[in-house]
């Protein structure tokens, strides 16, 4: 395959379904956040969305990457931040479709200098907070983080409410705070919503392109 296809967070969406079967010669990215739509919505539809994806998975596994969002991190761990639109109502079943299945899901991946994240990697953080080594695979790192570097992670910053001065992981990143990405990568992230697909250019060799807009039936594709 020469070619990717990174879908934004899916939030309940079965759009993903029309994407994939367009897409039949390409290598699938979904950017997390699998569930907590906005608005009402049937919760065994959600779950059942959610295990189609996990099934598509199995029955692909060289060809499709689940990456996991915040929104799939506050049913997994106690200790992730909790989300807006967090249900309990499907908290238990969904914790259970997550570790059960955890092997199939990670935090980044990588080919080239192309990073896929949920929401992003600015240069800072990935120096000073999160203490990375960019002269080594990043995504390899980000998958298998040391006891010292979960904090930065998972941390969450001052423009999605927290801590004051503080830059977001790669789960929490906000716009505001990418703009400075990684240099000398691509990065493809979901997590801020856009319209359609924008892609940013910086002067360090980097690049940033936004993809949630799932909602709007849009993805993103790249030749590789």
């Amino acid at each position: 395959m020469n070619k990717i296809t990174a879908i934004g967070d899916v939030h309940g969406s079965t759009k993903w379904r029309d994407i994939v079967n367009s897409n039949k010669d390409s290598k699938i990215v979904f950017l997390g956040d699998y569930l907590d739509p906005c608005g009402r919505y049937d919760v065994d539809e959600i779950l059942y969305n959610l295990i189609s994806i996990i099934d598509f998975k199995r029955n692909n596994m060289d060809k499709v990457v689940l990456l996991l969002g915040n929104h799939d991190l506050h049913y997994i761990s106690s200790e992730a931040e909790p989300c807006s639109r967090y249900d309990v109502h499907l908290a238990d079943k969904a914790e259970s479709l997550f570790m059960g299945n955890i092997r199939l899901f990670q935090y980044a991946f990588q080919m080239n200098n192309i990073i896929f994240t949920h929401a992003g990697i600015s240069h800072r953080w990935f120096e000073k907070n999160f203490k990375g080594n960019i002269g080594h695979n990043i995504a390899d790192q980000l998958n298998n983080p040391t006891d010292e570097q979960l904090e930065a992670l998972f941390c969450v910053g001052e423009a999605r409410g927290g801590e004051s001065g503080r830059i977001g992981g790669i789960f929490w990143a906000d716009r505001s705070e990418l703009k400075d990405p990684l240099h000398g990568f691509t990065q493809v992230v979901g997590h801020n919503r856009v319209e359609d697909i924008i892609e940013l250019v910086y002067p360090d060799d980097n690049k940033i392109i936004f993809c949630d807009c799932l909602e709007n039936g849009k993805h993103f594709e790249m030749q590789i």
